[in-house]
């Protein structure tokens, strides 16, 4: 395993990631009570929230980690663009954040692997801020949208020119021979 094939800012994602996916199966919330006598704890962790509070953030992040480690085994993987591992991390610690603003009703009260997750969240969110600065980006290159694309791949301006009009008047070139 050679450690110097991945970025610090790819390392410091890819653990956040782990932690976050880690954190997805803890207690997030939960109810501890007594209810005529019976206690009982009932808990629901990212995988019970649903798919776009935690279940989603958590598939992405464990798929960025592996795809961040693997050259560290030398096997060659596809490389997708830094902004790519900063926008998920961004929007995983939006949405992580969200929940525990918004939380469930009562009793139900919020517990560690919330709090853990948003923590791993914003640490990936750094990751692949220094992922996007190690890859040549800047913070102005966020509010140019050619510049977005090209960090994608695309190439080119959006805005292409179009094909000519055919000419006017004349009479149209003959049709093709018919082929034997």
């Amino acid at each position: 395993m050679d450690l110097t094939r991945i970025s610090r800012g790819a390392q410091i994602w890819a653990v956040a990631g782990i932690v976050y996916f880690i954190a997805s199966f803890l207690k997030w919330y939960g109810i501890d009570d007594e209810f005529q006598g019976f206690n009982f704890d009932v808990s629901f962790n990212a995988w019970d929230l649903g798919f776009l509070w935690g279940i989603l953030w958590a598939l992405l992040f464990i798929a960025g980690a592996i795809l961040l480690v693997l050259p560290a085994f030398g096997v060659n993987v596809p490389r997708l663009p830094a902004i790519a591992f900063l926008l998920v991390a961004a929007l995983a610690t939006l949405f992580t954040l969200l929940k525990l603003i918004i939380g469930e009703d009562e009793p139900i009260e919020t517990s560690f692997g919330i709090f853990l997750a948003l923590v791993a969240a914003a640490v990936a969110t750094f990751g692949g801020y220094l992922m996007f600065k190690e890859s040549g980006g800047d913070l102005a290159d966020l509010r140019n949208p050619d510049r977005l694309r090209s960090s994608f791949g695309a190439t080119g301006n959006r805005t292409s020119v179009p094909p000519p009009p055919p000419p006017s008047g004349g009479t149209p070139p003959p049709p093709p021979p018919p082929s034997v």
